[in-house]
């Protein structure tokens, strides 16, 4: 199993708590999922026992445990290798955005908002509490822990202002009196070696304090004149020899300063457009430097050239569709618009550039006899794209409305949408050649082998046969048998031309035979899923069929001669639900589902 795990999820406004590990690993949430990826290698490890949307997960310095919290205050600790173990779960508080490790590994504190407790101190094996973090009036959006005796633990919150808590149980610092950042306080570190507290700010400012006595004088660096020149800072790191820090700003640059002069020594430029490559997270760790864009890109930094070493793109949204293209290149595209290009040999992966479908929803994609692959979305258009190239398809063909799903011809590039508003419309020489107006809803759709004839589904439970004359279309006397009752999601063809598969929201499975006039092969249809069937597809030998399902599964049917049921494989997949999948050859399965994974079997 390979998997290509989605990147961190970002909001406009907010830093993203993203942590390494000595490792070499770097966990970051999405959804309601905690993934934890290594920068070496294709290791993913996946956390799902959140039942809402995780704001913060961290690595305990020995590299063995993780802490993460939700929108609902639920903390989980658990073992880094083996996600299903959670050493402990509690309430911290109303809601938690970031949790810190004490340095040996054996306290957290999970900060957020509440009342009366914006955040809690506890030992990682017990909900015992540790002393009181109360310096706050507002919600805490920051919080670390120094690296040595004695504890101390520093905040940030909305009521810009900074706290430092000593000892153990945490006692605040009253002493302590924080410089005042006129805008937000986002970020709050120690230094690894604790000699020293760095505070960095919405208003641009940082400022730098003694680790032992914060009371003491501090270092003021950026502001409006130097930096990043009064761009909202929204991430920092501390280098791990403690000589310089490194900070993410909405000025979409990653700068490194020296401590010492208090001045830039590097500045690295992620990217030009408006606001999609604010800086909004970094990890600094022995051998990278990573940044995390708005747009939830991970970059690797080289530091002498001050150019990315690696960009690592992907999905930030649901993933909606996958395609192959020639050799080992696959791609994918979710509900924000973005398409994806992926080496399934690397693991590498790149943004086609352009507006796409304008931010909407990408409802299918399908790769044509000419190799250009061609998308539909919710800005009622299709548009095709060259997989080699590096732009996405720029010229919009209208559809004539929503459309539900795309099929496309096998000897051609024709292409069928099915419309939403009760129209099929045929597009042809990238333009719309045909539209037939029926009086059903068309969900989906796939032409036989030979593309003679168009199989369409609908939200009945009926399928409709149509035969193809260039690009026009006239219903066919060809009856598929089998009866599902309820909406049709997928329909396949097998690649021999002789079978027909269709499944949907019934559960059921009809095959049926081109040869015997539409006849149902496996008796009363097979129904193995405990939930709607999304897609399915025939292996490229025709020998093996994979439907997959919103019961988290999918299910390779091996036997499609005597059409047994027990000659099936069942496989637990994506947390979530399983959307979508296809062949990569006759052994191996790409999936995707509510986990915004692609997955390799």
């Amino acid at each position: 199993e390979i998997i290509l795990p989605p990147l961190p999820e970002t909001k406009r406004g907010f830093s993203v708590q993203i942590c390494g590990s000595k490792n070499n690993e770097i966990a970051y949430c999405n959804g309601r999922f905690v993934f934890i990826r290594s920068l070496v290698d294709t290791k993913v490890t996946i956390f799902s026992k959140h039942l809402h949307k995780v704001n913060a997960a961290t690595i305990s310095p020995n590299g063995n445990w993780v802490a993460s919290g939700d929108e609902t205050g639920q903390v989980y600790v658990w073992d880094i290798t083996r996600p299903d173990i959670t050493k402990n779960e509690l309430m911290a508080c109303r809601k938690v955005n970031c949790i810190c490790w004490s340095f040996d590994s054996r306290r957290v504190c999970a900060a957020g908002d509440g009342n009366p407790n914006r955040a809690k101190v506890f030992p990682y094996d017990s909900g015992n509490s540790c002393g009181k973090v109360d310096g706050h009036t507002a919600q805490i959006i920051s919080c670390d822990w120094n690296g040595k005796r004695p504890f101390r633990l520093a905040t940030s919150g909305e009521d810009l202002c900074v706290s430092v808590y000593e000892n153990v149980p945490v006692k605040q610092n009253l002493d302590f009196e924080g410089e005042d950042h006129i805008k937000y306080c986002n970020s709050v570190k120690y230094s690894p070696d604790s000699t020293m507290l760095a505070t960095a700010g919405a208003d641009s400012k940082i400022f730098i304090y003694d680790g032992k006595k914060p009371e003491a004088p501090v270092k003021k660096m950026g502001g409006k004149k130097k930096g990043h020149k009064g761009s909202a800072i929204y991430s920092l790191v501390w280098s791990p020899d403690s000589k310089m820090l490194a900070t993410g700003s909405a000025d979409k640059t990653v700068k490194v300063w020296d401590v010492e002069s208090k001045s830039v020594v590097k500045t690295f430029v992620a990217g030009e457009k408006s606001h999609e490559f604010f800086q909004v997270g970094l990890v600094w760790l022995e051998k990278f430097l990573l940044s995390v864009s708005l747009n939830g890109s991970l970059t690797l930094w080289d530091f002498e050239s001050e150019k990315p070493t690696k960009r690592i793109c992907g999905h930030r949204a649901k993933i909606s569709a996958i395609a192959l293209s020639e050799g080992s290149t696959l791609l994918s595209a979710d509900c924000a618009s973005k398409l994806t290009k992926w080496d399934l040999k690397t693991g590498d992966s790149e943004w086609f550039e352009g507006e796409g479908h304008k931010e909407r929803f990408i409802t299918g994609m399908k790769t044509l006899k000419s190799g250009l692959i061609a998308t539909v979305g919710t800005d009622d258009s299709l548009r095709l794209t060259d997989p080699k190239g590096s732009a996405f398809g720029s010229d919009p063909i209208p559809v004539g409305g929503f459309p539900n799903g795309l099929a496309a011809a096998n000897s051609k590039d024709l292409m069928a949408v099915f419309i939403d508003q009760g129209k099929i419309s045929m597009v042809e020489d990238k333009k719309a050649a045909f539209t037939l107006s029926v009086d059903y809803k068309p969900i989906c759709g796939s032409f036989t082998m030979d593309d003679k004839m168009l199989l369409v589904g609908d939200e009945t439970g009926t399928t409709h046969c149509y035969s193809v004359d260039g690009s026009k279309l006239t219903e066919s006397d060809f009856k598929l048998g089998g009866t599902h009752g309820r909406a049709i999601k997928t329909i396949a063809c097998s690649p021999d031309g002789k079978l027909i598969a269709t499944a949907g929201s019934s559960k059921k499975i009809h095959i049926t035979s081109t040869a015997k006039g539409g006849e149902t092969l496996n008796s009363f249809g097979w129904e193995y899923h405990n939930a709607c069937i999304n897609s399915m597809a025939f292996s490229p030998d025709s020998s093996k069929l994979v439907t997959v399902s919103m019961d988290e599964t999918i299910i390779i049917w091996k036997d499609l001669e005597k059409f047994e049921p027990k000659s099936r494989e069942c496989i637990p997949c994506h947390v979530s639900g399983v959307t979508g999948a296809l062949w990569l050859d006759n052994d191996s399965i790409i999936t995707f589902g509510g986990d915004n994974c692609i997955k390799m079997w």
